[in-house]
Parts: structure tokens; sequence; C-alpha cells
């Protein structure tokens, strides 16, 4: 318990300090700026398969931070984000640090520390997870983005372990990308892990390479129909696997179809993939049997700008089998920025 109230101290002093040292630098900063955020979750997966876990997710996180713009192109944050699962009253869970720079300059945006994952990084859960949002919501790496008109385009490090004598070393290395003209859509994903070896490593300790790669074509026909949305998407989906002096670098193969409707907060989402068994260490795992098809029912409301709602029921297609999983989360933020150097100070909340 020492050891973790001091890792506890040393990371709120590490936020702190950060804050007390941009406060001396007001002189020369424009706006004190201020965030905190709250997700609520409750995830229960019904599922009776080989392939994933059947689980109950209740939590909740709340994340808090604060720093100053230089001007409209540089800003940095620190801050800290807590995550609490119902009924762990007996465990306890370090807070991660929030520590970053944001620069901005347009199409560019550039970040690099430990910053928020959400709304930054989405790729399809065959390739990352839903449950990286609950228990992985900061990024501890870069993010680097092109954004214009037609679309966008960017790379991202996620560094998920730093070498010990007990630790791998371990990181994800990741790209998207989206291209629109007209009603015509293209998107593609890449994914890399890496999980090397502990500084003390053994016989039985192995490295290994994983990752996939997705490209996708489809219809947007939102413009043209009386919905919010509705998009049309189908490609390929590969993956690829190598465990060191166990097996070589084998490939994975399959075609991946998707289509998403929404009005007025109610929706579908819909996926059904064929091929292969992918081996995405990161992904969702139904993906592993190469027969799989879902579909999410959901309705979605956001009240005040502020404060986002949502219910969701899916079912999951395996052969021979139907689970279904059905989740409510909620989203609360609020922000605020203070002018300084000025007589005239405004906040916005």
């Amino acid at each position: 318990m020492m050891i973790t109230n001091s890792r506890i101290a040393r990371n709120m002093t590490v936020a702190v300090l950060l804050l007390l040292i941009g406060g001396r630098m007001q002189n020369h900063a424009q706006q004190f700026e201020w965030k905190a955020d709250f997700f609520g979750f409750f995830d229960n997966r019904e599922y009776f398969n080989d392939y994933t876990v059947d689980q109950t997710i209740f939590g909740e996180n709340g994340s808090a931070e604060a720093g100053f713009a230089i001007n409209h192109h540089n800003r940095f944050r620190a801050g800290l984000s807590f995550i609490y699962e119902n009924g762990t009253r007996a465990d306890y869970t370090l807070p991660r640090v929030i520590l970053y720079y944001k620069g901005e300059w347009k199409p560019v945006t550039f970040y690099i520390g430990s910053f928020p994952r959400y709304q930054l990084i989405d790729q399809p859960l065959a390739m990352l997870t839903d449950t990286l949002i609950y228990f992985r919501p900061v990024v501890e790496g870069m993010l680097l983005e092109y954004r214009r008109d037609w679309g966008f385009q960017h790379i991202w490090l996620d560094w998920t372990g730093r070498q010990t004598d007990t630790i791998p070393e371990a990181f994800l290395l990741g790209a998207s990308g989206l291209i629109h003209k007209g009603m015509f859509i293209y998107r593609h994903h890449l994914l890399m892990y890496h999980h090397a070896l502990p500084a003390n490593n053994k016989p039985d300790d192995h490295i290994r390479d994983n990752g996939g790669m997705n490209a996708m074509v489809g219809l947007t026909l939102s413009d043209r129909l009386p919905l919010d949305t509705m998009t049309v998407s189908s490609g390929v989906l590969m993956s690829y696997d190598r465990w060191r002096s166990i097996y070589d670098l084998h490939f994975m193969w399959g075609w991946i179809s998707d289509i998403n409707v929404s009005y007025k907060g109610f929706g579908l989402h819909g996926v059904y993939y064929r091929g292969d068994g992918q081996v995405l260490l990161y992904g969702d795992g139904f993906y592993k049997s190469g027969n799989y098809g879902r579909a999410d029912f959901y309705f979605q409301r956001t009240w005040l700008d502020k404060i986002t709602g949502k219910m969701e029921f899916s079912l999951h297609f395996l052969p021979g089998n139907v689970d279904f999983s059905y989740t409510i989360c909620l989203r609360a933020s609020m922000d605020g920025r203070i002018q300084l150097g000025k007589s005239e100070r405004s906040l916005r909340f």
C-alpha cells in the first residue's frame, strides 16, 4: 500500500507542478482552459461460445484536465483519469496521468503525451475491441492527423508497455483514413502490435508480431434519403501473426460488409464477416470464428450539447448459435476558458 500511495502522490504532483509552471507563464499565455468528463457504462454480455468471454462490465470513468493555450496553434494540458468498476471496493486502481501537448496548424493536428482516446482513435471492432474505451481511455504516445474537406488521414502510436525486468516492451501502431467524393466513400485502417521481451526474459518468452488491415468502399446516401445516416460499405479484412521461434508469419483473409442507418436517434448498425478465422490480439474475439454477423439496435440522444446517452441491444450470429448483449452508456462533459492578461475575463460552460 505504501508503494501504491507513493505512485498516486507522484502522479498528482506531476499534474500540479505542470499547472503551477504554466501559471508562471501567464505573461505569454493567452488563455487558461479546463475540461471535466464523466463516462458511465453498463455492458452485459450473454455469450455462450468458444471465442469470447461472457461478462458484465459496470463502472465509471472520470477525468479532469487543465492547461494553457499559448495561441491558436499551441496548447498543453495536464490532469488525471480514474476508472472505477462497481463491486471492486477491495481493489484499487491507480489513476492515469493526462499530460500532453496539442499543436494545430490547419490542416495538420499533432498530439504527443498521454491524451484521451475518445473521438480521436476509431477502428473496426475486429481490430480494436470496444473495451478499450472502458479500460484504456488514455493513449500514451503520439497522433498526427491531416484533414481536408475530402476526408482525413491519421497515424498514431500507443506505448502499452515499458520494458522492465518482468514487463515486456509493447506498443500499438495504427493508421486510419477516409476519402469521400459525392456519395462515394473509401476507408482504410492499419494496425501493428509488437510484443517484445522483458529485460530478464525466460526461455518460454517469445516476441509476438501481430496486426491487420481493413479497406472498404461504399456509398453514403444520407443526402438522398429522408434519414439522418445511411451508409453501406464492403471490403477486405486481413490479419497477420507470428510468434517467433514457435511459428512463422501467416496471414488470414476475409470479406466484411457494413451498414449503418439512423433516424431521429434510432439506429441500426449491421456487420457481416466471412473468411479465415482472424487473429487480432486487440480485436473482438468473435472474428476468430470466420463466420460472424452482428446487428446493433440503438437509441442515442444528446441534451444541452453536453450530455449524451445511448442504449443498445446487440445480436451476435455464429454458426448454430445466437448470443446477445446490451449496453447503457452516459457521457457528460463540461469545459471552460479564462482569458489571461486582460481586464475582461470570460467563462464558458
